[in-house]
């Protein structure tokens, strides 16, 4: 993770920024649908869902495979 000053703000802090950067992007209907959406996909655990989608793969796989993806979505 890359350390910055922003990684200085507080959870709240992250949550009120993170709640009007999404109000300004989405609405606010926009922004309670996504909220509903999250809550109902945050149950599941990303860790053990990682660990089936990386399986067996190393660090260097994972990043080119992410860097092709991105560079194939710029076009």
């Amino acid at each position: 993770m890359l350390l910055n000053e922003k990684s200085k703000f507080t959870d709240r802090e992250i949550i009120e920024k993170g709640s009007r950067a999404l109000i300004k992007e989405l609405g606010y209907s926009g922004f309670l649908r996504f909220i509903r959406y999250a809550e109902g996909i945050s149950k599941e655990d990303y860790l053990k869902l990682e660990d089936g989608i990386f399986e067996g793969m190393s660090l260097d796989e994972i990043y080119d495979n992410a860097k092709k993806y991105w560079e194939s979505k710029e076009r």
